[in-house]
């Protein structure tokens, strides 16, 4: 099989096994705490009734540990159901309210009821845990999937017969008012859109006199252009931006460095930075701005240090020293900002004589250095004195500031519920975020663009001709193309092993996960140096970024060898053996496999999926990794995939495997898939 599949496998697993069931439990708790106000603030019988089975319903939902799916549909439902009931009757007093609208009311009560009655033959079935009790539990599974889908499908039925008793006329008013005013609301964005748009052909065109205006004998008119580019707009970075600005005020001059993955906003920062009002008063018209990623000669970084500093043209063959004499002489404070640096750092074997320029700009008394470099390692720690507190590397958006990036792209995926779905996958990188954002705007649905996620995975974000600015896959390989990661390969086949890992590797199990990458650490060393892993708050494990992830999976797969020794790993992870929470080896087991629960999904999933593997194994391993999870937290959605891959393989059925201390089968036949 291929290993193309792994990555969606591996994403699959970890949204479906992880955050359904806590975004379940958060449902049901928002939903009960909504039914109790509504209790406790009427005095209407019939509504406090109905009420109180709904309550009933929900808690019942919320101790169901399994079909977290079904679950969560159903408090949807029943939330939804008592939002149209509130709205139906608000501002009525109860002899207000017509007889049509009580009747419907005592119906959906009688639907309730109904729904309740199945929640208890449920709840009886799942609370039920003991020896021998696994091969009922997955029969049960599926069938009680099936009730609650009918549950919500009666709730279904009961809000239309109830919105068709109640006028839904008077909805559809509603509902054109808000037409209205949305379709006022786009207009006027359209407006704004427009004006927005001369205002940049404007600049344009000023830009393109301005140019013409210049010249030059030298090669100053081949280069770039060093004009400082337009502030940026910056979401929740306010509080990393405080400690440089202040850093920048601190002292005669500072020398601050921002690192971090490609697509986090490190230039975007670093302008934010230049335009506070607090680096605008210090230093003025003297802040300059080099774009580095033109300079991949020393020439060429040289000269654009001198345009950016607006020297004149010049035919001197010590053109560095020009431009030392004419900062140690100016009056006033210099900030200089070098934008991308790793160009001209990684020239091949001129490190050290870009070393020594950077050293000679850090020693003037009146030059701060502010320098974004993708990686994580400052450069020429070893000669000049960075400002101290050092800022961090950046890293991913928290949710809500990613959330208001997307938003002021695509305004109209605001109140989407699968947004943040989509921005947890894309682990919250500015880049993806922006990317993504755009194809909203375009008119892609969410629900859309997750599906294409699943399947394209970057390929999606990328554009042909793109740049580092514009394409998320074009900004990953010049990551990987670094002179650090291409002159050690072991890099690369660590990073494949590290992208099968949605939860990332524990640090103390990586000889195990990968026994021959013996130079581990070196590799991942160079790793972190190129800013292709990132460490855990506590540093205890280290993690990919999904975008990376993603691409890694897609374009370096990992090598057979390598991807058996990793199953192997978790293989050992599972107990081989009927571990129930009485057993002496039970907490050893669970402390092992807690924090390696998605990861091992994600294996599993891949592994029993992989015809070149050996399934049988990966079938084994799933059984055992089911029993692990009956006397924990049952689930079953491994066990249910690796019985449906099981079906359609050639063999009948497979080796026996234990289920609960009872021999089965995982049989090619019909039904549950576990026979006698």
């Amino acid at each position: 099989m291929g290993l193309l599949s792994s990555s969606k496998e591996s994403e699959r697993s970890k949204s479906s096994l992880g955050s359904v069931g806590t975004a379940a439990l958060n449902g049901a708790q928002i939903s009960l705490t909504l039914l109790k106000e509504v209790m406790d603030g009427t005095n209407i019988p019939f509504v406090k009734g109905v009420a109180g089975v709904a309550v009933e319903v929900i808690k019942i939902v919320k101790a169901i540990q399994t079909n977290s799916e079904e679950c969560e549909e159903l408090i949807k439902r029943t939330t939804s159901l008592l939002v149209v009931i509130l709205g139906s009757l608000k501002g009525k007093s109860e002899d207000a309210i017509p007889d049509y609208l009580k009747n419907g009311v005592e119906r959906l009560t009688t639907s309730f009821q109904e729904v309740l009655a199945e929640l208890r033959i449920i709840e009886k079935r799942v609370g039920k845990r003991s020896v021998g009790g696994l091969a009922r539990a997955i029969l049960y599974y599926t069938d009680n999937g099936e009730k609650l889908k009918g549950c919500s499908a009666k709730l279904d039925w009961a809000m239309g017969e109830f919105q068709v008793t109640s006028k839904v006329d008077a909805c559809l008013k509603d509902f054109a008012r808000h037409e209205e005013l949305r379709k006022g609301q786009m207009e006027l964005r359209e407006g704004q859109i427009k004006i927005e748009d001369n205002i940049k052909t404007g600049f344009t065109e000023i830009r393109d006199v301005m140019k013409e205006q210049i010249t030059s004998k030298t090669t100053q008119s081949d280069l770039p252009s060093t004009a400082m580019p337009a502030e940026p707009r910056i979401f929740g970075r306010q509080e990393y931006i405080e400690k440089a600005v202040k850093l920048l005020q601190s002292g005669a001059t500072a020398r601050l460095v921002i690192l971090g993955p490609g697509g986090m906003g490190k230039t975007s920062v670093a302008l934010k930075i230049v335009y506070e009002g607090r680096v605008k008063g210090r230093y003025g018209k003297y802040r300059c701005w080099i774009p580095c990623e033109q300079a991949t000669s020393i020439p060429l970084f040289v000269e654009l240090l001198a345009k950016s500093l607006n020297l004149p043209p010049s035919s001197s063959s010590d053109r560095l020293s020009e431009i030392i004499i004419f900062l140690e002489n100016a009056e006033c404070l210099y900030l200089l900002l070098l934008d991308n640096f790793e160009t001209p750092w990684d020239i091949e074997g001129q490190q050290s004589d870009v070393a020594d320029i950077l050293a000679r700009l850090a020693s003037i008394p009146n030059v701060s250095l502010l320098i974004t470099m993708r990686g994580g390692q400052y450069p020429s720690s070893d000669t000049i004195e960075w400002s101290t507190p050092r800022l961090p590397s950046l890293a991913q958006l928290d949710l809500d500031s990613a959330e208001e990036a997307f938003l002021k792209i695509s305004p109209d995926a605001n109140g989407d519920p699968e947004l943040r779905t989509l921005l947890q996958k894309l682990d919250c990188m500015p880049l993806a975020i922006t990317l993504m954002a755009k194809l909203s705007e375009a008119g892609e649905p969410i629900a859309d663009l997750l599906s294409q996620w699943s399947s394209e995975r970057t390929r999606l974000l990328d554009q042909p001709g793109g740049d580092r600015r514009n394409s998320i896959e074009v900004s990953i390989k010049l990551s990987l193309q670094s002179r650090a990661v291409k002159g050690n390969p072991d890099a690369l086949r660590l990073l494949s092993v590290l992208a099968m890992l949605p939860a990332g590797a524990a640090l103390d199990r990586l000889p195990n996960i990968c026994p021959s990458i013996s130079n581990w650490k070196t590799a991942l060393r160079v790793l972190r140096g190129a800013a292709l892993v990132y460490d855990s708050a506590d540093k205890t494990r280290v993690q990919v970024l999904s975008p990376i992830q993603s691409y890694i999976t897609l374009h370096h797969p990992l090598e057979q060898g390598l991807l058996e020794e990793l199953r192997t790993a978790y293989y050992q992870l599972a107990p081989q053996d009927k571990i129930d929470i009485a057993h002496p080896e039970h907490s050893q087991v669970s402390k092992a496999l807690t924090k390696e629960e998605v990861n091992m999904e994600a294996i599993l999933i891949n592994a029993v999926h992989d015809t070149d593997g050996d399934r049988e194994k990966a079938i084994e391993a799933s059984l055992s990794y089911t029993n692990y999870l009956y006397w924990k937290h049952p689930r079953f959605e491994v066990i249910v995939e690796a019985t449906q891959v099981a079906r359609k393989m050639a063999s009948s059925y497979l080796p026996q495997a234990h289920l609960g201390g009872s021999k089965r089968r995982v049989c090619k036949g019909g039904g549950s898939g576990v026979c006698r």
